[in-house]
């Protein structure tokens, strides 16, 4: 999908995971059975609400970010500060968190991707830290 500067591609919809074309780490993919992204995209709002059912039962994650890039510092109930950020690259947004505690760091990232002509949202994951280091990608289809 293309698109010119004052346009930017818009990833609302419901998105169903595709197991099969996902490529997973070890550590999360036999573990896996279903997922579903739900995304509200108004720019410069992004809204996402993740849900993915492992053989232990359902993790689920809510955020919303701004796209201007500019970093976003907050403390969650244990205490712990989150920094993070959402950026365009492209007709890519680039997500990042980096969460720091007493004697704990991790950063996430995804990168989120339409793929044919919108029917397909690849996501790139990495985390670093906390003992999960771990690179996946996973592909969304529209609901």
């Amino acid at each position: 999908m293309t698109t010119t500067a004052n346009q930017r591609p818009d990833f609302s919809g419901k998105w169903t995971l595709n197991l099969q074309a996902s490529r997973l780490s070890p550590i999360v993919a036999p573990t896996v059975r279903s997922g579903v992204l739900q995304i509200e995209h108004i720019e410069p709002r992004f809204k996402g609400h993740l849900t993915i059912v492992f053989e232990g039962g359902p993790v689920e994650s809510r955020f919303e970010l701004l796209s201007d890039g500019r970093e976003v510092v907050a403390r969650d109930a244990r205490g712990q500060q989150i920094t993070s950020s959402l950026r365009w690259d492209g007709d890519a947004l680039e997500a990042g968190w980096r969460i720091e505690g007493a004697g704990f760091e991790m950063t996430i990232s995804f990168r989120y991707e339409l793929q044919d002509k919108g029917r397909g949202l690849r996501t790139a994951e990495q985390l670093r830290g906390g003992g999960r280091d771990q690179d996946n990608l996973w592909f969304f289809e529209r609901s």
